[in-house]
């Protein structure tokens, strides 16, 4: 089973770190945690059911976690995720909570000083989870879907480059509001995790 551990960063980003339990019959191991230099937004949603979720972090950092390596200066670009409308929009009025299905994409984590791709891929169907009125959300895979693109610094040899998974935790700058119909749009800072089976 997969162990979920919120932790906060000095400058206040929620990162999500990923643990094996040993009962677990498909092992998922933490490769990589990035995140944001700065407490500006880096994360928007449009809102609604169709909206469009955009993930561009100019400044950020990048550090194994499998290795001693650490870029302290990258920039991470995840293609735009489209939300799959009504069909894909589940409200839980007891919880007050929502899922979004969003469409799936790619990701790049790019070393700033040299230009050198540090970790890049592609994934199927995310959700959106979040709260009415809660400024805490999250992405994660409908599956472990994440192909990497290999050779990467931070892909360990000899590892399935398939299968892999990815997570998100972020705050949002103000709560937002959700019913039975959608939610609002939002702006929020990130923590992103990557992994591989």
């Amino acid at each position: 089973m997969l162990k979920l551990t919120k932790t906060t960063t000095a400058l206040g980003v929620y990162v999500l770190f990923a643990t094996i339990a040993p009962q677990s019959a498909h092992a998922v191991q933490a490769i990589a945690i990035a995140g944001d230099n700065t407490p500006n937004p880096t994360i928007n949603y449009s809102g609604g059911v169709s909206g469009v979720f955009n993930l561009n972090v100019p400044n950020g950092f990048l550090r194994s976690k499998i290795s001693p390596m650490f870029n302290p200066s990258v920039k991470i670009v995840f293609s735009p995720l489209t939300g799959a409308g009504a069909a894909g929009y589940s409200f839980f009025p007891a919880a007050q909570a929502f899922d979004q299905v969003l469409s799936g994409g790619k990701f790049q984590v790019v070393d700033i000083p040299t230009g050198v791709v540090l970790l890049s891929g592609s994934f199927s169907n995310a959700i959106l989870h979040g709260t009415n009125g809660s400024s805490s959300l999250a992405l994660t895979l409908m599956k472990d879907s994440v192909l990497y693109n290999t050779p990467s610094p931070y892909f360990p040899v000899g590892a399935s480059p398939q299968g892999g998974s990815l997570s998100l935790e972020f705050v949002s700058t103000a709560p937002v509001a959700a019913a039975s119909t959608g939610f609002g749009g939002f702006k929020a800072n990130d923590g992103i995790t990557f992994a591989i089976h």
